[in-house]
């Protein structure tokens, strides 16, 4: 009881472990509901960063000797499948909604990559 008390106090989200900070994103993820294009943009905003989240904490795990001996190997088949499934979808859609902006940009493609702001990199 002592510890739900000091969690629901000041400074509490210094204390949340990943697991909590992720589950807290997904619950307001989950509970969006934009209204008009800024509401989206915004949307799209948040869903990005907390996927970049996920992604740079799964990648630094990954990157860890130590990590994989803390699976077995059916553990390992099972988030591959899973991991696969979410790639394979996240990125059909990026291919779909790139290409899209790559044929409505033509003017980008003209100047030299190396010449190009990183976003602008993305559609030439």
């Amino acid at each position: 009881m002592l510890g739900s008390q000091l969690a629901s106090s000041a400074g509490a989200s210094e204390s949340l472990s990943w697991t909590d900070e992720r589950t807290k994103a997904l619950d307001e993820i989950k509970k969006l509901e934009p209204d008009d294009r800024l509401g989206l943009y915004a949307s799209l905003i948040r869903m990005n960063s907390a996927l970049f989240e996920s992604v740079r904490g799964w990648d630094a795990w990954l990157r860890n000797p130590s990590f994989i001996n803390t699976f077995t190997q059916e553990e390992l088949k099972e988030i591959f499948k899973q991991f696969k499934d979410v790639c394979v979808q996240f990125l059909e859609e990026d291919v779909r909604w790139t290409g899209k902006k790559e044929k409505s940009l033509p003017s980008a493609s003209k100047v030299p990559k190396g010449e190009r702001a990183e976003a602008e990199r993305r559609y030439a």
